[in-house]
């Protein structure tokens, strides 16, 4: 049996071992806060006025999940904000949320985050709060993911449930 030798250049080499260091998966929209994520205020919607509620409570959590990234991101409770978060039925079990955002130019004005209460699998465990953070991270302006993020949308919403490495280099990208 004979062997042969192939002599690959180094520079390929490094390339190949260095290349998935460099990839980034997450994907911006092509709006943003201009001034920053820093100062995001929500309101309830008409149908999350009364708390405990899955979806309420769902958003809560998604709400502390994102102030809680290495990011610059941080939201709070006003009265008075144009952004909204609230819930709809669509008897649809492959619709999960929603994120209406108004922008001019490239610039985010408000939003409007809603998750399913239609969809059959909202009830589930971690389900409605990885929708609630998925549409939030539409609201402060990343796209869909194809990495490990909650921006995926084919990801298992019963264990990725909060903003991951993925989603905090995107946050951390734009802001």
């Amino acid at each position: 049996m004979k062997l042969r030798k192939i002599a690959v250049p180094f520079s390929v080499t490094l390339a190949i071992l260095i290349a998935p260091l460099m990839v980034r998966a997450y994907v911006l929209e092509p709006y943003y806060w201009k001034d920053g994520v820093s100062g995001l205020t929500y309101k309830w919607g008409s149908n999350l006025q009364t708390s405990g509620t899955v979806i309420r409570t769902a958003f809560e959590n998604a709400l502390s999940d994102w102030n809680g990234t290495p990011t610059p991101v941080w939201f709070s409770y006003s009265s008075r904000s144009s952004n909204t978060l609230n819930s709809y039925y669509v008897s649809d079990s492959s619709e999960y949320g929603v994120c209406n955002i108004t922008y001019s130019s490239s610039e985010i004005l408000h939003f409007t985050a809603m998750v399913n209460a239609g969809n059959i699998n909202i009830g589930k465990s971690n389900v409605a709060r990885s929708a609630a953070g998925h549409e939030l991270g539409h609201g402060i302006g990343l796209d869909h993911s194809t990495a490990i993020a909650i921006m995926n949308s084919n990801r298992d919403r019963t264990r990725i449930y909060t903003p991951q490495q993925d989603d905090i280099n995107g946050v951390n990208a734009r802001y």
